[in-house]
C-alpha cells in the first residue's frame, strides 16, 4: 500500500512554485535565488493566490537558504509541539477493574522538509487547523498546552473529524478499587508515530493503566501500529522523540480522578 500523493516527495526547480492544500492550511513554496520561500495562509488569506501565475511578492515568507542543485522537497504530518488535553463528550465513571476504548482526532501539523546540500532537513511545521491553548496544573507549577477541540469519542465515524486530525485510539484501563471520573486526559504524543490508512491519518494504539499505587502515576503501553482496521497502514512519519514500548505519565490524571483546572 502506497502513501497518498501529497505526501509524495516533489521537485521545484528555481523559479518555480507550488501550493499545496492541507484542510485550512495552504502552504506557498517557492525556490528563487537559492532561497526556500515558504508561506503559510489561513482563512481569506488564501483568496491572494487567487488567478496567481506568481505568488505575490507581500505575503507572509519564511526564508531558508538552500544549494544551487537543491530540488526536493516533500510534506509530511507531524504531532503538535505541545501536549494536548483531551475531553470525552462527556465525563464518564470508570468502575473498578474496567477499561474503555475511545477514538481521539487531533489535528496534525505539516511539516515541510526540503533538500540542503543534497539532504533532507527540517523547515519548519505550520498547524492544519490553528489550536486553542490550555494550561495543565497549577497557576504556579504547570505546562501550556493544546486543547483538542472535538471530543474523544467510543466509536470512529469519519465525519466526527477534520480530513487532517490525526486519529489516536486510547484504552483507558481503571486497576484500582475506586471508581475514577474521566474528565480530561493530558496526553503526550512524543512516542507516537503517524500513518495513513485509506486516506486518513492514524497513530499506533496507547493503553494507559492508573488506580494500581498512586493515581497521579499512570503507566502507557506503546502498540506498534493503530488499532483495529487501521493496523495495516502505511507509516508516514516516526516518533518524535523515537520509539518505547512503555512509558510512564506522571501529569496525565491529576484531572483523571475529578480535579478542576484552572484557567480552563
Amino acid at each position: 500500500m502506497a502513501a497518498s500523493e501529497r505526501w509524495h516527495e516533489r521537485t521545484l526547480q528555481d523559479g518555480e512554485w507550488l501550493r499545496a492544500d492541507f484542510g485550512g492550511l495552504t502552504l506557498v513554496v517557492l525556490s528563487v535565488l537559492e532561497e526556500w520561500r515558504v508561506a503559510a495562509l489561513y482563512g481569506e488569506q488564501r483568496r491572494l493566490l487567487d488567478d496567481a501565475k506568481m505568488p505575490p511578492d507581500d505575503l507572509p515568507w519564511e526564508r531558508w537558504d538552500r544549494g544551487p542543485g537543491d530540488v526536493k522537497l516533500r510534506f509530511r504530518p507531524v504531532f503538535p509541539d505541545r501536549p494536548v488535553i483531551v475531553r470525552p463528550r462527556a465525563s464518564l465513571h470508570l468502575s473498578p477493574r474496567a477499561k474503555a476504548n475511545f477514538y481521539v482526532g487531533i489535528p496534525a501539523f505539516i511539516e515541510l522538509n526540503a533538500h540542503s546540500e543534497s539532504q533532507y532537513e527540517r523547515l519548519s511545521s505550520w498547524p492544519s487547523d490553528p489550536p486553542s491553548n490550555t494550561w495543565h496544573g497549577t497557576p504556579i507549577s504547570g505546562t501550556l498546552c493544546y486543547s483538542v477541540k472535538t471530543r474523544a469519542r467510543r466509536q470512529f465515524i469519519p465525519e466526527d473529524w477534520q480530513e487532517l486530525s490525526i486519529i489516536s485510539t486510547i484504552e483507558i484501563a481503571n486497576t484500582g478499587s475506586h471508581t475514577l471520573p474521566f474528565e480530561r486526559l493530558f496526553y503526550e504524543t512524543g512516542h507516537l508515530a503517524i500513518f495513513e490508512h485509506l486516506g486518513r491519518l492514524w497513530s499506533n494504539h496507547a493503553r494507559i493503566k492508573t488506580g494500581e499505587k498512586d493515581d497521579s502515576l499512570s503507566g502507557i503501553v506503546f502498540g506498534k501500529k493503530p488499532f483495529g482496521d487501521a493496523s495495516n497502514a502505511v507509516e508516514l512519519t516516526p516518533p518524535r522523540l523515537g520509539r518505547v514500548r512503555r512509558s510512564m505519565l506522571k501529569q496525565a490524571f491529576s484531572t483523571f480522578l475529578g480535579v478542576q483546572q484552572p484557567n480552563d
